[in-house]
């Protein structure tokens, strides 16, 4: 199966679901929704395993997976299952804050955590300050941070500062513009989730 046709069938499931459960089914929609149609498994190789999930969520695939198993749609229920191995780590994170963490590059494999000699604090420090106030409006951020990436001259150590700052992680990146990739990333995630959680609230519990 292939991600936006996976999106759809998530949508699907969250018409009959209850409130919490179809947000969330949403939610997880919208990621899959995002940038070219692929397989799961082509997908998944480009997302990053969770420290944390939102339990619920997993039951949900897990019975969905299961149900598909049962009624003969066996790739079906193998896609559900291949996107079940970014559920890592332990429950108890929010599916907003889920969705945002595996929307994230993968670290690089064999790369451990680094001390960067020349990371300026100071510099990622007025970075992530001129940055901050327009955090929830992308078209702005994209727009400020192009600017101070032409105007303030910074090598992958700061950057990767000025990426685990605003996103908050602890990652090391191989290049700038993977910390740079990593940090829209996060952008576009959160202006993703205002809208649809707006949307929900308006339609409220049935």
């Amino acid at each position: 199966m292939h991600t936006k046709d996976f999106a759809s069938a998530l949508r699907a499931f969250a018409a009959i679901a209850d409130f919490d459960r179809s947000y969330e089914l949403h939610r997880l929609a919208a990621v899959l929704d995002r940038g070219r149609d692929e397989t799961i498994a082509a997908r998944v190789k480009r997302m990053s395993p969770s420290e944390q999930y939102p339990g619920r969520l997993k039951e949900t695939l897990d019975a969905i997976a299961a149900g598909l198993h049962a009624s003969g749609a066996v790739k079906a229920s193998s896609s559900v299952r291949e996107l079940l191995k970014i559920f890592t780590g332990r429950p108890g994170a929010s599916v907003d804050d889920f969705c945002t963490a595996i929307c994230l590059p993968p670290a690089p494999q064999g790369v451990g955590a680094r001390r960067f000699k020349s990371q300026n604090a100071a510099l990622a420090n007025d970075i992530c300050s001129e940055l901050t106030p327009y955090i929830d409006d992308a078209d702005v951020f994209r727009t400020r941070l192009d600017a101070l990436i032409a105007a303030r001259p910074a090598g992958i150590a700061t950057w990767t500062l000025v990426a685990n700052r605003l996103v908050g992680n602890n990652r090391t990146y191989r290049d700038r513009k993977s910390a740079v990739r990593a940090i829209l990333n996060y952008i576009e995630a959160r202006s993703l989730i205002a809208p649809l959680a707006r949307g929900l609230e308006l339609a409220g519990p049935q």
